[in-house]
């Protein structure tokens, strides 16, 4: 499509550097996509690169720690960076996703499934860009109740016109939301979301709106008039929603409506007020399919309609029919003799009343008699999972800090004793309550239980480490018990000390020195530097790790 081509992908690339592109400056197209790239792109790797216009990054580890990455490509054109989840994953890594405003032929972004859910740079900002693709991600985080940095996230892509957040997990949409997308967009895409629920009303924020996708959600309603909500919009998509039935005045004077697709909802009845037949002679196509019309004498109108219309709707003979009633179930609408209407109207209500409350009762009464309890039970049970687990939480602990340390070592062991409670429990002072494996744990009780046991009834956990006690499970297991606090209660209780110089390599070493300075603490080999040591570990015990982390990388969401 746009010239000359050079396909690396798959090939297990770990890292790029501008020399690997000398003399390719003629190329158009580059596919590195399903590689293992994950460094940090700043803006000269692809430098020779002078003519490329069309980028496939996806499948890789990008990670977009710089506003710089891809600036050099000054004639990219589209750009697919998706499938790029490990670093988005990570917490306390900063994200510069306004890199766009570097590449200024920049026309469409693919950065689908990399769920995203937190930004360093509040907007994503570009003159240029047509489609974005933001599939996959988590709007749900950065758009949830209370929080308004990002509520404007789009709004700096000034002539945008296509874009596609399906995927992103939003049960509602943020009424402001609206207010801070692209001044030109004219299609929205909101596929598989879960959307309880739309505010049709502020669709008025979008004059240029021209196509709105909300299939595959949980939408129960349609807004009472459309025209009052949008009055450029002419492709609706609304497939595969819970949608029961459709207001009174849903198309009045909609005329500039030309697609409709409602199929596989559970739509029983069409009105005429709802389907105006001076909008309807305007549409081009209605999706109809797989709902469930009752073919009643409230659908007399409905099945002369589709009998006359001249409007394209797309397996009529076929999978618009009736669920019911009677005779009717599985018959095609468009076939459909309502002979029933020509009876005594009511008697045909009395009658149906009748049977209807004899068989409720009946119904009522027995399910009563025999299910009562299986409800009763269902009902909690469900109730139940909905809310979840919930730890009961105190106010107090038991202990200020559980000491973790190698038992087996000896001069671990008596430096721990020596020298960390001696400190820490001196009763001349204001001190700490250690539990200690050795002083405190509960004889014949199983390991894992009195483990668990002293981490949950301790304020703080500290690691006595050394090289050698890294390696071992014991460690292992404690640490794990530890973090996942911080995984279920957001409570972050680890303070590292270590006796020996620690592995400069740990990655998740130099991650918390960043993020939580004051939580990784070294034993000097200068007596001098002793008491320093001790104040600084008393601090740590004293006050909330999340109350010290790095303002740049505090987390943002």
């Amino acid at each position: 499509m746009y010239g000359q081509t050079l396909d690396l992908s798959r090939n297990n690339i770990f890292f790029i550097k501008s020399s690997d592109f000398r003399h390719l400056s003629f190329l158009k197209c580059l596919n590195l996509s399903g590689n293992t790239i994950g460094q940090t792109l700043n803006g000269s790797e692809f430098q020779p690169l002078v003519e490329l216009k069309y980028l496939d990054f996806s499948n890789n580890r990008l990670d977009l720690l710089y506003s710089t990455a891809f600036e050099e490509l000054r004639n990219l054109e589209v750009l697919d960076i998706s499938s790029n989840s490990h670093y988005f994953q990570s917490e306390g890594i900063t994200h510069m996703l306004n890199f766009t405003k570097n590449l200024k032929l920049l026309k469409k972004l693919m950065m689908n499934n990399n769920d995203i859910a937190t930004s360093t740079s509040r907007t994503m900002e570009s003159e240029s860009l047509r489609i974005l693709e933001f599939r996959g991600n988590h709007l749900d985080v950065l758009w949830r109740d209370g929080d308004n940095r990002y509520l404007q996230f789009f709004k700096n892509l000034l002539n945008l016109e296509e874009l596609d957040i399906s995927e992103n997990s939003l049960t509602y949409l943020p009424s402001e939301v609206f207010d801070g997308m692209p001044p030109n967009l004219k299609t929205l895409s909101l596929v598989k979301n879960g959307l309880k629920s739309f505010n049709w009303e502020r669709l008025q924020y979008l004059k240029n709106l021209e196509t709105l996708d909300l299939s595959y959600n949980e939408l129960k309603t349609v807004p009472d008039r459309l025209y009052n909500c949008s009055r450029s919009l002419k492709k609706l998509i609304l497939k595969y929603n819970q949608i029961r039935q459709l207001t009174k005045y849903f198309l009045q004077d909609a005329f500039q409506l030309r697609y409709l697709d409602l199929s596989s909802n559970k739509i029983q009845i069409i009105q005429k007020t709802s389907f105006p037949e001076n909008v309807l002679n305007n549409l081009e196509m209605l999706l109809l399919h797989h709902n469930r019309f009752l073919c009643t004498c409230d659908a007399v109108w409905f099945v002369w309609w589709v009998n006359h219309t001249e409007v394209t709707i797309p397996y009529l003979a076929t999978d618009v029919t009736c669920l019911g009633p009677g005779a009717h179930r599985g018959q095609s609408v468009v076939s459909l003799d309502l002979y029933t209407c020509e009876l005594d109207l009511t008697n045909l209500i009395l009658f149906s009343l009748s049977l209807s409350v004899a068989l409720s009762l009946m119904v009522i009464t027995t399910a009563n008699h025999l299910y009562f309890w299986d409800v009763w039970y269902s009902y909690h049970f469900c109730k139940a999972k909905i809310r979840g687990y919930r730890r009961l939480t105190s106010l107090d602990s038991c202990y200020d800090a559980f000491v973790v340390y190698d038992t087996k070592d000896p001069a671990v062991t008596e430096w721990v004793l020596d020298e960390l409670v001696a400190n820490l429990e001196d009763p001349r002072e204001k001190h700490f309550n250690l539990c200690l494996e050795e002083r405190d744990w509960l004889p014949g009780q199983p390991v894992l239980e009195n483990l668990s046991q002293s981490i949950q009834l301790s304020k703080k956990t500290v690691f006595v480490m050394t090289n050698k006690y890294a390696k071992t499970e014991n460690f292992k297991i404690a640490f794990y018990l530890s973090h996942q606090r911080l995984m279920d209660e957001k409570v972050d209780v680890i303070i590292l000390i270590f006796l020996e110089k620690p592995l400069q390599k740990s990655k998740f070493l130099q991650l918390r020195k960043r993020l939580c300075k004051s939580s990784v603490l070294e034993w000097p080999t200068n007596p001098q530097a002793q008491p320093y040591f001790w104040q600084c570990l008393k601090n740590a015990l004293a006050t909330d790790n999340h109350g010290t982390y790095s303002q740049v990388f505090k987390e943002t969401v």
